[in-house]
């Protein structure tokens, strides 16, 4: 899975989803269809999401003051929006690993 890491005074950040983290953000309200239509609201829970799995207990105030600091957030709200559908795709797509996976049939 990718991971996106920035670094402000001084310190280092690893941004990236989890499936509890995408939960919670769906719980919250964010829609990622709705990055478009909606972004004031949408592109900050995007950002702040990205924190959840590895930084849990931020302010918000910090998020916005990384996120006012960022440079081309163009490029990184777009990559965040290619980790979270990365994210979603693992509720859906096959293990690699085929060894001990269930198996299921429809019976008619």
């Amino acid at each position: 899975m990718s991971k996106i890491t920035l670094t402000y005074n001084k310190t280092e950040y690893t941004l990236e989803y989890s499936r509890q983290s995408v939960k919670i953000m769906e719980s919250q309200g964010f829609v990622l269809d709705e990055v478009t239509s909606k972004p004031m609201t949408m592109i900050p829970m995007l950002f702040a999401g990205a924190f959840a799995k590895n930084h849990r207990g931020m302010k918000r105030n910090l998020y916005d003051e990384i996120f006012d600091s960022i440079v081309d957030k163009t490029g990184l709200v777009q990559a965040l929006i290619e980790l979270y559908a990365d994210t979603l795709s693992t509720l859906t797509e096959d293990s690699e690993n085929n060894e001990g996976n269930v198996v299921w049939a429809k019976v008619e």
